[in-house]
């Protein structure tokens, strides 16, 4: 199975959710359409046929906490909120800003993708960590002071070839860096909500 990853940001008013998700193995099941109304509702009328009243009810309650939690959002707009790796290279990406960090001495945040708080599910395939409102401010800070054409000047590919996974070569830095700088907008947009940031991995 590869590996892949999705953040998404959670409105610090919304903090409930993520408690719950911390302390239910099986509400944290689906913690990630927490932000996807209409995806939870045709999940529940899914699991209504199979007469399962504790996942009926589960879904329920997620349902009606993603109403609430969309409603923190300015507009009730989430579109500015998820980042999805296309090009799979967030490991090329923690791998150059490590080393930046190290050569800048700026050891205060090493990990970006992988510094979250692991949050418990009831699944073999899927994976989730939650990032607090001031490791996310930490990051913020960070990314907006590093432009990807300094960042790049990290790259090795003799040493990054064996520990990097899914390395992103040379011809496919144009890709890379959109995906950096949706990553620093993602970042932006999460600081300004005091948001928490969910990690999905899958």
């Amino acid at each position: 199975m590869g590996l892949d990853l999705h953040l998404f940001s959670i409105p610090g008013k919304a903090d409930f959710v993520i408690e719950k998700a911390k302390s239910n193995l099986f509400y944290a099941i689906d913690f990630d359409k927490i932000l996807d109304v209409k995806t939870l509702r045709l999940h529940l009328k899914m699991i209504q046929r199979n007469l399962d009243v504790n996942t009926e009810n589960r879904l329920e309650e997620l349902i009606e906490d993603s109403i609430k939690v969309v409603h923190f959002y300015p507009n009730q707009n989430i579109e500015n909120y998820n980042f999805y790796s296309r090009t799979r290279g967030y490991d090329t990406i923690n791998y150059l800003l490590k080393h930046y960090l190290k050569d800048k001495n700026k050891i205060k945040v090493s990990e970006i993708f992988y510094s979250g708080i692991m949050i418990e599910n009831d699944s073999q395939f899927l994976r989730f960590e939650y990032i607090n409102q001031e490791k996310v401010n930490e990051i913020y800070n960070l990314l907006k002071c590093v432009e990807f054409d300094e960042l790049i000047k990290y790259y090795n590919l003799e040493e990054m070839q064996n520990i990097v996974y899914k390395l992103i070569h040379p011809d496919k830095f144009v890709y890379l860096k959109e995906e950096f700088n949706e990553l620093k907008r993602f970042y932006e947009e999460a600081e300004k909500l005091n948001a928490f940031v969910v990690v999905k991995i899958s």
